[in-house]
């Protein structure tokens, strides 16, 4: 596959120099082509009309154009109008460190085209560059398939002039569900992702989308981490209805490593307790527990329903909103809780006292 890469290089020399040593080249089984353009407005301009899956552009435009930092304004309008990851290849690197992120890249032109081929290296790696066009043909494709091999061809459904918005909201529908576990592992292509298994990004919603606070959202304050346990529906308002809340029960969750089966597994990987702390992550050891797995914004967690704590709906406000857990995720996290505390006990029934009554009276 090819990777388009935009260079926005106003230095007439190092631009042709820059093209040259790219143009053609593999990297992580991509071919990148590369199209330089000296003049910052222009490569908006290009920015906007073709798709490239990648810009690496300089700061500053030449020391005798007093215009301070061009690149950012590049980088703005990319924010504004494109899914483009950008590298800064500049002689002022140390002057935007700040902006460096998981799709801001910051080289210095002193540490050479060595260093530079290094940061596309981990932007092709990161999948970032080459998932928009892997998703554009995977939904055309998609569309394409349900239009004319669905829509088309069952014409007692769809009848022409009859049919209203539900035609648009099943097509998006199918793509929504075309998108699945077996179909993003081919977009990423990442084998390490089994189908049969729930991925860890499963579990989320990334960030939490704000709104009203529901069931299995994760807040954070104070250096702990808390999932709500409150019914979603008491938190919901409509139709001159208060809010049913008052108070809010949270879960305290507690990193994986501070349990005793982690530190067993970590001390000997005996098989024993590979499967106690297996059974704890599969959230099988016992209804007590539920595990939520790591990701770049969390921490292995393991929820305890024993560790609780009922916070006043106003002081939510006081916590960082992190995540939400997804569905099925924060109904089986409930129906787990509920479980729990549903627990009857029954005693043991004195079983030599019937068997005895029973041989007497026969």
């Amino acid at each position: 596959m090819e990777l388009r890469v935009l260079f926005i290089e106003d230095d007439e020399k190092l631009g042709p120099n820059l093209q040259k040593s790219f143009e053609g080249v593999t990297v992580s089984g991509y071919t990148l082509r590369t199209k330089i353009i000296n003049l910052f407005e222009e490569g908006i301009v290009a920015i906007d009309r073709d798709d490239f899956d990648f810009v690496i552009l300089d700061l500053y435009k030449d020391k005798d154009i007093k215009d301070e930092e061009a690149g950012i304004k590049v980088l703005n309008a990319i924010r504004k109008s494109a899914f483009i990851p950008v590298v800064f290849y500049t002689g002022h690197a140390y002057k935007i460190k700040n902006l460096i992120s998981e799709v801001v890249g910051v080289v210095s032109k002193g540490d050479g085209i060595e260093a530079l081929t290094k940061e596309i290296e981990r932007i092709v790696n990161s999948k970032i560059a080459v998932l928009k066009s892997q998703i554009y043909a995977h939904l055309r494709e998609s569309l394409r398939k349900y239009f004319w091999e669905t829509v088309d061809v069952d014409k007692k459904v769809f009848v022409p002039g009859k049919s209203d918005v539900s035609l648009g909201y099943l097509l998006l529908r199918k793509f929504a569900n075309s998108l699945s576990k077996e179909n993003i592992k081919q977009l990423l292509g990442d084998d390490k992702i089994k189908t049969d298994k729930a991925h860890p990004m499963e579990f989320y919603i990334f960030p939490s989308n704000g709104g009203e606070y529901e069931a299995g959202e994760i807040l954070f304050r104070d250096e702990f981490f808390y999932a709500v346990l409150t019914p979603t529906c008491d938190f919901i308002e409509e139709g001159g209805r208060p809010r049913k809340v008052g108070k809010v029960l949270l879960g305290v969750a507690k990193d994986l490593k501070d349990t005793s089966e982690y530190k067993k597994f970590i001390e000997s990987e005996s098989n024993a307790n590979a499967k106690e702390l297996a059974k704890l992550i599969a959230s099988r050891k016992s209804d007590r527990f539920f595990f939520l797995p790591g990701t770049p914004f969390l921490p292995n967690l393991l929820l305890d329903f024993q560790n609780k704590k009922m916070f006043d709906y106003e002081e939510l406000k006081n916590f960082s909103r992190v995540a939400k857990l997804d569905d099925p995720f924060a109904q089986s996290m409930v129906a787990s809780f509920i479980r729990y505390y549903n627990r009857v006990g029954f005693p043991d029934i004195d079983t030599e006292y019937i068997l005895q009554k029973l041989k007497s009276n026969s």
